[in-house]
């Protein structure tokens, strides 16, 4: 794809505002198969098709650590268990970028502080409940 020396650029934005920072994340879709197999299958896996339980969404990541607002109110609701309600968008040239919503529990901060380097952050964002999916319209 042209343009994507440096990546595609990506928004996470809780209920009050952009989270602000240099961010490397991953974004997982967590589900697990429904396994309906029975003796009429013989010995093969039967899987339910177009169900899956456990769905979740979890976003992992490292920050560069910043006096932003929105990234202390990050750092504050992990270490209290706060959920809020947070997108993740991808930012590009589409009409319409494609974007995951979803109420959010930020867990799992761990810092560090390399000798010499920039402090970070490392975080994990768990889904709780529904999440929405909006797919980019070209």
């Amino acid at each position: 794809m042209s343009g994507e020396l440096n990546g595609t650029n990506i928004v996470i934005e809780n209920g009050t505002g952009v989270i602000v920072g240099q961010m490397e994340s991953t974004l997982t879709v967590n589900g697990t198969n429904i396994d309906i197999s029975n003796k009429s299958y013989q010995d093969f896996v039967t899987l339910l098709d177009g169900e899956l339980s456990g769905k979740q969404l979890q976003i992992s990541g490292t920050i560069v650590y910043n006096d932003d607002a929105q990234y202390a109110k990050v750092r504050a609701d992990s270490l209290t268990g706060t959920q809020d309600t947070y997108n993740l968008i991808y930012v590009s040239s589409n009409t319409t970028d494609e974007q995951f919503s979803a109420l959010f529990s930020p867990n799992g901060l761990s810092d560090s502080f390399p000798h010499g380097d920039k402090v970070s952050s490392s975080i994990n964002f768990l889904s709780s409940g529904a999440y929405t999916h909006t797919p980019a319209v070209v």
